[in-house]
């Protein structure tokens, strides 16, 4: 399935990193050094999250619009991410596949 949340980047001068959270998820999170890593990063996390739930038969938080999303202070703000299990889950079962090649 494909699914788009938002997540606030917000940089931590104590991690020396940008904080991901998921605004529809607390328990979904990341951190990057680079605005670019920590997008990654959210890809990935949020992709895994959701094909874990899809698996488990776990309930899927509806997705918040952008808009209505909170960013504390200058140094935060909110992007859309975008997540596709199936690609995800192809791309696990390739990687799994090329291990054991």
């Amino acid at each position: 399935m494909k699914y788009i949340y938002p997540a606030v980047f917000s940089w931590s001068e104590t991690d020396k990193a940008y904080i991901v959270q998921f605004a529809d998820a607390d328990n979904w999170f990341t951190d990057g050094a680079t605005i670019a890593e920590a997008m990654e990063n959210a890809i990935d996390v949020l992709n895994l999250m959701l094909l874990e739930a899809e698996e488990s038969g776990d309930e899927i938080p509806q997705a918040s619009k952008l808009e209505t999303v909170k960013v504390d202070d200058d140094n935060s703000f909110a992007q859309y991410i975008f997540a596709d299990t199936v690609a995800y889950k192809q791309m696990i079962e390739f990687r799994k596949t090329a291990r054991s090649a």
